[in-house]
């Protein structure tokens, strides 16, 4: 049953006419705000999805309006970053003009030697910048937050809400009911639509305006919201049944709220200044000595401001890294002999300097290709309920169980065996820090033991890390059975040569080598709410251990081979490449015939020189050195562990030998693709309408959480308080944070370390196959005609270059 269709059969019945249209207006505003994935596999999504149907720009300023957030990154900071070169300033000069309407009109004079540009660039760089506009509380919202944190934190909260309620609604109303005086609340209805009706009218909203009210309303609350919205679209139907609600149930309490205090929150007051003024005194003239001319730049607000600032760095990344490839395109030849060893890394930006340390070791082949490893599958580990690893576009279509790995069984038993003790103990805790009587001697019987625990976490953090491994056993003597096992639907013959072959036909890769290794990522970090922020998005938010290994266990199927015609002498083995230290961990290698130990030695010191290559690379950007890296990864009061994928800013179509001599700085997803075995499109249209959008929504999620971190982001790390693994809140209260942490975009000093751009998505193919793409496919028409994604297009048999916005060459006057 769709949400229409659940609030349609709630609302049925009630007095009132319409109730579809008022569901469908409900559902409409869900809309506004993005699906909220909890915090044990936070995923990557636009905060600005709903607004995907209409141009970039325009997205920017109705957002703001509605969420109340900036439009645009900061002037001040824009200021900084131009003033270290990114963009540079002559690359705002070139954005001013062409923003202007070219040369003619830029340097159109406008007072005595002073050109429109010169304006313009004034108002960039020197003139005084208004504060943020200031925002009054929202005490409904505070109150409501309350209600959800109580209601959807099962099994955390001290007095949980509604355990026996049909929904969120019904659990609050009594509360709700209590805790105002107004007489008007004792007669709000039962249910959430017809309460939400029922406010309406009070309010005196006109059926014309509900439609954005209710937009409004539901922006005012957009972590809840959004987590609502995770429940109803995207969570398992156990998990949705255990906790039930639906946006309405939001609405109609925000609303009673608003109607119980007899007020609304002030909306912000732009506060405009007096441009002309500030320009006069700036050229040092009479403000009347401006020509007319000037009145429409004088208008500009901040936000249209920060666009050129933007844009300017946008092209000035993505212009010459497109002509850089296209040259490469004419020179590069491909390397036909046998590598060393072949190996095939996850997409994401932090796998690139990988790549490119590992490549200058030796003839090492690398290969970008989505993470999951085209594995549409959740796994279970046992008693335990399963997990999805796979791109949230998708459902899983296999449920695999994690059992023990050959000749590792005793390891296996041990770590299960630990798991359990830690959830008893842990239960037990819980029950008794809680309870009226046990809370104060709780504290006093494990308080000695607790502070010793965060000493050692304190002043030796890598010897606590090595206990806690010691003592939790390794959870790594579990992997996903291919075959059925334990309740695990396993795959068939039929599906293992289905997906091997997809991986090879979307890659275009050839299993030449004696060694073929299968990469997921994982990060490592403790007490970190955004743990998973650092994992592979592709696998949900899970480290690709499982999908590396399982997809090696498919492709070591001696069927599969033979269907393959793999070398007899290939063989697989999975990975899993740490993010925070650098470390590659190789799985399974009993398996590996004794024939290949002597490759196996050598791509092993091969992993670990390019690990410390990169180590070293990552401790220069943040400022520390390699052992405070490894320090930072055990070390509980440690606040930016990594970067994650802080500076994406490309995603690369196209084989591995036109980006392997340029270093891309860890800001490019590369996935490789051979058009030549692509003849009907299908691989690319796969390509762009999966691993692309999750690309592009790391990226915008990444680029607003920069651009407004209060409100598209988390805020400060120091201040987080997670609920019940649902998400985390500011302080002791409040609307679940929605985006990333400061620590994770900006330096200590408030310089963005992440400048906030749009994606440049570079696709090497005939340019008539993508046009045909974008045409047939909606979301591509949507995200390259509107702007959210910039997609340049180099044609491997003309060598021409163009951007798909006005399918221009791209040359120097075009660029």
């Amino acid at each position: 049953m769709t949400q229409v269709s659940k609030i349609v059969a709630a609302d049925n019945g009630t007095a009132h006419a319409s109730p579809s249209s008022l569901a469908l207006k409900v559902e409409l505003a869900a809309r506004t705000v993005a699906p909220l994935w909890p915090l044990e596999s936070a995923i990557a999504v636009n905060p600005l999805s709903g607004f995907e149907d209409m141009p970039f720009e325009q997205a920017l300023g109705d957002a703001a309006r509605l969420f109340g957030t900036r439009a645009g990154l900061d002037l001040r900071l824009w200021r900084r970053l131009s003033a270290m070169g990114r963009p540079t300033r002559e690359a705002v000069r070139q954005e001013s003009i062409r923003d202007l309407g070219g040369l003619e009109r830029a340097f159109e004079m406008v007072g005595p030697d002073i050109t429109l540009v010169d304006c313009l660039m004034a108002r960039l760089y020197d003139l005084p910048i208004a504060d943020a506009l200031a925002h009054d509380g929202d005490p409904s919202a505070e109150r409501v937050a309350e209600w959800c944190a109580a209601y959807f934190a099962k099994g955390v909260a001290a007095i949980p809400l509604g355990a026996q309620a049909p929904g969120l609604f019904a659990a609050a109303l009594p509360l709700l009911k209590a805790s105002f005086s107004n007489p008007l609340v004792k007669s709000v209805p039962e249910t959430p639509m017809a309460a939400v009706r029922w406010a309406l009218y009070r309010l005196a909203i006109e059926p014309a305006d509900q439609q954005r009210f209710l937009r409004s309303t539901v922006a005012r609350m957009p972590g809840w919201a959004g987590h609502i919205r995770w429940r109803d679209e995207q969570a398992d139907d156990d998990r949705r049944q255990e906790r039930p609600s639906g946006m309405a149930d939001l609405i109609a309490l925000i609303l009673i709220s608003d109607l119980a205090v007899g007020a609304r929150p002030v909306e912000a007051i732009d506060k405009r200044v007096d441009v002309r003024r500030q320009l006069a005194a700036h050229f040092q003239i009479a403000a009347d000595r401006f020509s007319p001319a000037v009145r429409d730049l004088c208008e500009r607000d901040d936000a249209g401001l920060a666009l050129i600032f933007q844009q300017a760095a946008e092209r000035e990344f993505a212009t010459p890294l497109a002509k850089s490839i296209a040259a490469k395109a004419k020179t590069a030849i491909a390397d036909e002999a046998s590598p060393d060893a072949q190996l095939l890394f996850c997409i994401d930006v932090r796998s690139e300097p990988m790549r490119r340390a590992l490549e200058a070791q030796g003839a090492y082949q690398t290969v970008g290709y989505a993470g999951f490893f085209g594995l549409p599958i959740a796994v279970r580990e046992p008693g335990s309920p399963r997990t999805r690893r796979l791109p949230v576009l998708v459902g899983p279509q296999h449920e695999l169980a994690l059992a023990p790995v050959r000749g590792a069984e005793e390891d296996a038993r041990d770590y299960l065996a630990a798991r359990d003790r830690d959830r008893s103990l842990r239960a037990l805790f819980n029950r008794l820090k809680s309870g009226l009587a046990t809370g104060f001697s709780t504290a006093e019987t494990v308080g000695g033991g607790a502070g010793l625990w965060m000493a050692l976490q304190t002043f030796a953090p890598g010897l606590s890390a090595r206990l806690r491994r010691g003592m939790g056993g390794d959870p790594q003597a579990l992997a996903p059975a291919i075959d059925r096992h334990a309740g695990g639907s396993g795959l068939t013959a039929g599906e293992r040569l289905s997906y091997a072959r997809a991986m090879f036909a979307l890659t275009g890769m050839k299993a030449t080598a004696r060694l073929v290794v299968l990469l997921g990522h994982a990060g490592e970090t403790v007490n970190n709410p955004y743990a998973s922020a650092l994992d592979c998005g592709a696998c949900a938010g899970h480290g690709g251990a499982a999908n590396a290994r399982a997809m090696a266990a498919i492709l070591n199927d001696r069927d599969t081979r033979a269907a393959l015609g793999i070398a007899a002498d290939t063989h697989f083995v999975a990975g899993e490449h740490n993010t925070t230290t650098d470390d590659v961990r190789l799985f399974d290698l009993q398996f590996l015939p004794e024939t290949h130990s002597g490759d196996l030695e050598r791509l092993q010191q091969s992993l670990a020189a390019a690990g410390e290559a990169v180590r070293t690379e990552r401790a220069r950007k943040l400022g520390r050195t390699e052992q405070d890296l490894r320090r930072g990864a055990a070390h509980w009061g440690e606040v930016r562990p990594e970067w994650g994928l802080t500076g994406n800013a490309a995603f690369i179509v196209g084989p591995r030998r036109l980006t392997r001599s340029i270093d891309l700085d860890g800001r490019a997803f590369l996935h490789d693709y051979d058009w030549r075995i692509d003849g009907q499109g299908e691989a690319l249209a796969t390509i762009l309408t999966a691993p692309m959008v999750v690309a592009q929504w790391i990226n915008c999620q990444y680029l607003f959480s920069t651009i407004d971190n209060d409100r598209y982001g988390a805020g400060d790390k120091t201040v987080h308080n997670p609920v019940a693994g649902i998400g985390v809140v500011r302080g002791n209260g409040g609307d679940l944070a929605v985006g990333l942490p400061r620590q994770t975009l900006f330096h200590d000093d408030g310089t963005p370390a992440h400048v906030p751009q749009r994606l440049t998505t570079i696709v090497y193919a005939p340019i008539k196959r993508v046009e045909t793409l974008v045409e047939q496919q909606a979301v591509l028409r949507r995200l390259f005609g509107n702007g959210w994604v910039r997609l340049i297009v180099i044609d491997p048999q003309t060598g021409q270059v163009r951007r798909w916005a006005d399918d221009r060459e791209l040359n120097e006057d075009a660029a």
